[in-house]
């Protein structure tokens, strides 16, 4: 038996601050989740599967766009033609309300209601298998769903579809080891942007999104391949994204003018992955004041805006090293309130209607989030302390 795994494929993601982009690389980028998707259904139809599983936010909203809908209209379809069926969960982004705008899938696709419920299908060599799962009806769900969940049923093989976090209280919270106590042979779980095998023997597994939608999403993405034979389960990742996002830096000098800034950033875009960086200078307080203008105002940005490379640069951020001050005197005091004022919750209840936002919680949840605040933080008292120094 052959399945594949994908999750939160984002159908009509908008991409935020492309607009100083080509119009071409533009329109590549919006394309870019479906190109993604298009390669998980080749992927299907060309490895034989049994069937395809999708764990929640195929779409990026719940609106539905006709074009996404046509899209995948006509990629079931596809996959139809091979008897190859499909087992839909919408997710958070792409929650179920009505079917009055929504094309009606062929016969072959199997979505979820919001009720727990197990769908049978009978693989092609032969094995009964069970898959559980429920779709979201609205954008949050509070309540542990997975209590809803049977245990293993009589089947040859059965699988746990969820969209959820671990213990995160807005998206079906759970434990893995209250999956495990259900039996199943494999969890195909989605939500979580980043790829990730929460358990082996039974597997459960985040494949992460299938293309990267910011620049905190960085990384190859795709989606796994399953393959159970005589009743042992293998995974194989495949990569599916157009467009890796990356991180990179590189360090300042005190003789740096913006020719030598260009070259160390040329040296940084010479390669043949197809990119998007977002690139930190380091030790910024080294630089040359009006040199920090030109770079904050963004002409280094503008400079690369026509560059020819394969890795486009997508941000630039100065990062201002410590200062004297903040070494001898400061740095205790940092030190004594940092985790007073960077409380991850009392972040979130500066504004709680920020908070539910979508994007904005999706960010503040990212395990680097408190970091970068942190690091941005420093580089600004960093920065003011600079005109004090010379």
């Amino acid at each position: 038996m052959k399945f594949i795994h994908a999750a939160d494929i984002h159908l009509d993601t908008p991409f935020a601050n492309i607009k100083n982009f080509s119009k071409q690389l533009q329109n590549n980028l919006r394309n870019s989740t479906y190109t993604a998707a298009t390669k998980v259904f080749d992927t299907a139809i060309r490895e034989h599967v049994d069937f395809v599983i999708l764990a929640g936010d195929t779409y990026d909203n719940t609106e539905h766009s006709l074009t996404a809908q046509q899209f995948l209209n006509n990629q079931f379809t596809r996959l139809k033609e091979n008897n190859i069926e499909v087992y839909l969960v919408y997710g958070n982004h792409d929650y179920y309300r009505n079917d009055f705008a929504s094309i009606k899938f062929p016969e072959n696709v199997h979505i979820f209601t919001n009720q727990v419920s197990t769908l049978e299908v009978e693989s092609h060599d032969g094995l009964k298998v069970g898959i559980t799962g429920f779709s979201y009806y609205q954008q949050h769900v509070n309540q542990d769903m997975v209590t809803e969940y049977p245990s293993r049923g009589k089947y040859d093989y059965q699988i746990g579809i969820l969209h959820a976090g671990v213990g995160d209280n807005n998206y079906s919270p759970f434990t893995v080891n209250e999956l495990l106590t259900k039996g199943y042979d494999y969890w195909a779980l989605g939500h979580i942007h980043k790829r990730e095998v929460l358990h082996e023997n039974p597997f459960v597994v985040y494949p992460g999104d299938t293309q990267g939608r910011n620049q905190n999403e960085t990384g190859t993405k795709g989606f796994y391949l399953v393959t159970v034979l005589s009743k042992i389960t293998n995974i194989d990742f495949v990569p599916s994204s157009s467009y890796v996002w990356k991180k990179d830096a590189i360090a300042a000098e005190a003789s740096d003018n913006l020719s030598e800034m260009i070259k160390k950033i040329d040296s940084k875009l010479d390669t043949d992955d197809f990119g998007l960086l977002t690139l930190d200078i380091n030790n910024a307080q080294l630089l040359n004041e009006d040199l920090v203008k030109s770079i904050e105002r963004g002409d280094l940005l503008h400079h690369f805006e026509d560059n020819i490379s394969n890795t486009i640069l997508y941000r630039v951020y100065l990062k201002f090293g410590n200062s004297q001050q903040l070494k001898q005197i400061d740095q205790r005091f940092w030190d004594d309130s940092v985790e007073k004022v960077f409380d991850l919750n009392s972040i979130k209840d500066l504004d709680k209607k920020l908070y539910n936002i979508d994007v904005l919680r999706e960010h503040m949840d990212s395990p680097d989030f408190l970091k970068n605040i942190q690091e941005l933080t420093k580089s600004t008292i960093n920065k003011k302390f600079i005109g004090e120094e010379k």
